[in-house]
């Protein structure tokens, strides 16, 4: 087991399984009554910020990389691509199975 803090991962960049920079997690999303993380929420794209799409990105498609400090994420680009995205304010209760390892 490996312990990482939610706040170390939530500001971390996400890399594809090519090694490419494809956005950052942002936040993730815990399910309180069966006590687990349904979700990551992935931004992608957009200029600081402002204008990312976000993707809910199942945890078993997420894997910590502590000496490079950063996500591996275990889908390709063209899928993020393709990838309609997540409304922040109405937010979905479970992940995007097309973006499942």
């Amino acid at each position: 087991m490996h312990l990482v803090a939610a706040n170390t991962l939530s500001t971390v960049e996400a890399l594809s399984p090519a090694g490419e920079r494809v956005g950052k997690i942002v936040d993730f999303m815990i399910d309180t009554e069966r006590q687990n993380v349904v979700y990551g929420v992935l931004a992608v794209g957009g200029v600081l910020g402002v204008g990312a799409k976000m993707l809910a990105v199942p945890p078993a498609s997420l894997s910590y990389d502590s000496g490079r400090r950063c996500v591996n994420l275990a889908v390709d680009t063209a899928v993020l691509d393709e990838a309609s995205g997540i409304d922040r304010s109405n937010l979905p209760d479970e992940a995007d199975g097309d973006l499942l390892a």
